[in-house]
């Protein structure tokens, strides 16, 4: 009998492990893709998309650039080989073509990816041109762009000497989106906390230092969608005097309506 339940135990386990692990990779793979953070530097930073095909269909995708505030720069499609991957420069497409108006080519924005087919998967990379920025050279996996209720920030740094901000992106490309940011102590008290609106296909910067109101400090910090709507988001983190510049995905929780 206890042998029994010894066994039972480990495959519970084991089942939770998996089902975490797939819960990751899907995080990551799916025919919606969001990269949460662009930014358009042409003389100072050059960036790529590399999306790849994972189902070996050779899907035609979709890339649509938007400015911060969801207005639509660039958009273009693109055929992957079976199993074969895209390396983007979007600087050489967007010189040729821009949509709708004469857009400043230096910009931040978010990019949406969509394929027609099977499952896609996509990386953002950025790399800073002159020798004494190489330090915030840096590569993000790009999100899951069906979006969710929930985000959380495992950590963030709160630091007049620190480059930090939550990068919410809207997953809906019809709507806004109304969300809740909550920042708490590592001990787990609520220090601050904002409302604010993501225009459709756009995105928002929260810098944790001016939420706070000048607070020294770290915690963890909580996204919720009020009412109808999913986001994505990263943190972003970067100092001059530290030489580092790194971004991790926000971990998304959907809930069960």
């Amino acid at each position: 009998m206890r042998l029994l339940r010894t066994t039972r135990r480990n495959l519970v386990t084991i089942a939770v492990f998996l089902f975490a692990a797939s819960a990751v990779v899907q995080a990551q793979v799916g025919k919606n893709l969001i990269i949460n953070n662009f930014v358009s530097d042409p003389e100072n930073i050059e960036t790529h998309f590399v999306i790849s095909d994972v189902d070996g269909i050779g899907p035609n995708i979709k890339i649509s650039i938007f400015t911060e505030d969801g207005k639509l720069v660039y958009e273009r499609y693109e055929t992957l080989n079976a199993y074969g991957k895209l390396n983007y420069n979007p600087a050489i497409h967007m010189n040729a073509y821009q949509h709708g108006y004469n857009q400043n080519p230096k910009f931040k924005g978010t990019v949406r990816i969509e394929s027609d087919g099977g499952n896609v998967i996509g990386q953002y990379w950025e790399f800073h041109k002159a020798t004494k920025d190489t330090h915030q050279n840096i590569a993000v996996p790009a999100a899951d762009g069906a979006g969710y209720d929930k985000l959380v920030c495992q950590h963030f740094v709160s630091d007049k000497g620190v480059d930090a901000a939550l990068i919410i992106s809207n997953a809906e490309s019809v709507r806004p989106v109304t969300i809740k940011v909550k920042f708490y102590s590592d001990e787990g008290g609520l220090i601050a906390s904002t409302k604010e609106i993501i225009q459709p296909n756009g995105i928002l910067r929260i810098n944790p230092y001016k939420v706070t109101k000048g607070l020294k400090m770290t915690g963890t910090a909580y996204v919720e969608v009020v009412g109808a709507g999913r986001i994505a988001g990263e943190y972003w983190q970067a100092s001059s005097d530290g030489k580092y510049q790194i971004a991790l995905p926000l971990e998304g929780v959907t809930n069960i309506r």
